[in-house]
């Protein structure tokens, strides 16, 4: 196992689990020193380390979810060691968040933000236009994919970065992870907001603002002038969250 990596089982503690076990998801530690504020960040589509590797920590630790593959409960027991613990959810990690943490866990974290996503992630008034997605899901190659990486940013230099540092998964393992996401968030039923926090990204151009704002109703997001991707906007994680929770 390449350093920083750890199966969803070592980290959450998912019971019953064996050594043929499919992972459900993916935990890489982005960073972990130690500090006593533990952010656990559920990625969007697509997603491992090397996108948020320009992020230094900030001051806090990084535990990343990602690769999707089933949908499961994990245990955040392990994580008791942290003074405070901090979900983050960002696009589709959003309706993967709430689909999976238990009431139990979500009584472990101080604050659960959602980032550009919703529970409703395939829906044309609440989430991505379904043809749209059945489109990409059907036409997908490096093209497409490309294409929607641009899509994530309104800042040249930040979708050079990202190109610089994109993800290096092969075609088919994406094209499993975008199937199982919406043949998975179409079945399942629409989970309760478990989020005390909804940040709305106005300029995103993949979950358009007017339907995250729809999701989560008006009177309960905070709007930022954010794209899709916006983590290029800090150089840490520490300056993250900090926006993230200016308000709070």
């Amino acid at each position: 196992m390449q350093p920083g990596l750890c199966s969803v089982n070592q980290f959450l503690g998912s019971q019953g689990a064996t050594m043929n076990d499919k992972p459900a998801m993916t935990c890489t530690w982005l960073h972990r020193r130690r500090a006593s504020v533990c952010v656990v960040f559920f990625a969007g589509w697509g997603m491992d380390a090397r996108p948020f590797a320009p992020l230094s920590a900030g001051g806090v630790d990084v535990c990343m979810l990602s690769g999707y593959q089933k949908v499961e409960a994990p245990n955040m027991m392990q994580l008791h060691e942290y003074e405070e613990v901090v979900l983050l959810a960002w696009s589709f990690g959003v309706w993967m968040a709430a689909q999976v943490c238990t009431w139990q866990l979500r009584a472990g974290c101080s604050d659960m933000i959602a980032l550009a996503g919703t529970l409703k992630p395939v829906d044309a008034q609440l989430g991505l236009a379904p043809e749209q997605f059945e489109a990409v899901l059907a036409n997908f190659d490096e093209t497409v994919l490309v294409k929607f990486y641009g899509s994530m940013f309104d800042e040249e230099a930040h979708s050079a970065l990202f190109l610089k540092n994109r993800p290096r998964r092969e075609l088919a393992d994406l094209n499993r992870e975008l199937a199982f996401l919406h043949r998975e968030s179409l079945a399942a039923p629409v989970a309760l907001d478990m989020f005390t926090q909804h940040i709305v990204t106005s300029r995103d151009r993949i979950f358009s603002g007017r339907n995250q704002t729809r999701s989560w109703g008006r009177e309960n997001v905070r709007v930022l002038q954010w794209p899709h991707f916006p983590f290029y906007h800090f150089a840490t994680w520490g300056e993250l969250l900090a926006a993230l929770r200016a308000d709070v």
